[in-house]
């Protein structure tokens, strides 16, 4: 049953990006996607024992085996993506002749991270320590690739289910560092400094306080961490996961936090799984570039994307986003134990 006199135009208070809030046009959104799939018996190049089917690896949790071949135990791997949209040859900058259609290079370093040697089908399904290690791995290659100095920007993703991007299923996410800052996170940063220089105050701390108060779009929040379905979300059940304390550099993040961030995130995707019957999804980190300097404007946070909706002629056309199901009802849904 359509709600129309309901619907809000909402804008985003950063990018400026809106959203068409059509609430009751999806009522049911349990019924959107179909169960998740068995998991597939065909031999997985991730699992364990099948190191030979992947290239050697660049980082392996935990750290401390004595390695003498590719088949010792792990938990997590980080390997080199075969299949690279980004050149690993990073060659020397020949500028563009053509002032109107231009070109350049699109160099960088794309990996993989295997987060379990068993056939786990999302970041739910992780044992906890996975879970930790993943996002220690994160952050010891970010930290590797800054080191490098060949790279300006690090984006960590996942892509989960095949209307995620994902073409493998077992639990893994990708790293692509680029020689550009991508211009969204130019845009945030560039929106954010703006904002600081207008008010005075990081534009990141007073959403988590506008949010706090507000109460109606948190999911989670404690000292350190705050999670919540953004005032103008544009997939239905999309969260937003930040600091409580102003960061900038996801690689600053300490133990404690970083432990506690991999852990309320494998918690959050379990309730979005258990809202909308297993959607696939994305989740992304947000951090500052490398050749930035600390920035107290800048928040690094996490993205969860669930994809239970496509883009068709009417958001292609305008620009705008249309989600079904309103920030404040998502996080109903997602307050909801897993």
């Amino acid at each position: 049953m359509s709600r129309s006199s309901d619907n809000q135009l909402r804008r985003d208070p950063l990018l400026g990006f809106e959203v068409v809030v059509a609430e009751g046009r999806e009522d049911r959104p349990q019924q959107w996607k179909a169960s998740i799939p068995a998991p597939s018996a065909m031999r997985c190049p991730f699992c364990g024992g099948h190191e030979d089917a992947t290239p050697h690896e660049r980082l392996v949790l935990p750290g401390n085996l004595s390695r003498t071949s590719d088949h010792l135990p792990w938990e997590v791997r980080v390997l080199p993506n075969i299949f690279p949209s980004l050149s690993p040859n990073f060659p020397d900058e020949a500028a563009s002749t053509d002032d109107f259609f231009q070109t350049r290079s699109a160099s960088g370093v794309q990996e993989v991270i295997v987060e379990s040697p068993e056939h786990v089908t999302s970041f739910s399904r992780l044992p906890d320590r996975n879970a930790v290690l993943t996002f220690q791995a994160y952050q010891m290659r970010l930290n590797a690739l800054r080191e490098e100095g060949r790279c300006r920007y690090v984006q960590l993703f996942k892509n989960n289910g095949p209307a995620a991007g994902a073409s493998l299923e077992h639990a893994h996410s990708q790293l692509m560092a680029t020689k550009v800052v991508p211009p969204i996170v130019q845009h945030e940063l560039t929106a954010s400094h703006e904002y600081f220089q207008r008010t005075g105050r990081s534009f990141w701390s007073d959403l988590i306080e506008r949010e706090l108060a507000d109460g109606s779009r948190i999911v989670y929040a404690d000292d350190n961490l705050v999670a919540f379905c953004p005032y103008a979300s544009r997939l239905p059940l999309e969260m937003c996961i930040l600091p409580r304390q102003p960061q900038a550099d996801f690689g600053d993040a300490n133990s404690t936090l970083l432990e506690q961030l991999a852990l309320l995130l494998k918690s959050l995707v379990g309730r979005m799984e258990k809202a909308l019957n297993f959607p696939a999804y994305n989740y992304l980190i947000h951090t500052l570039p490398f050749d930035t300097f600390p920035a107290e404007h800048y928040h690094w946070h996490v993205e969860v994307l669930p994809r239970v909706t496509v883009r068709a002629g009417f958001e292609w056309g305008t620009g705008l986003y249309v989600n079904p199901v309103s920030p404040e009802r998502a996080a109903q849904l997602l307050r909801q134990p897993a």
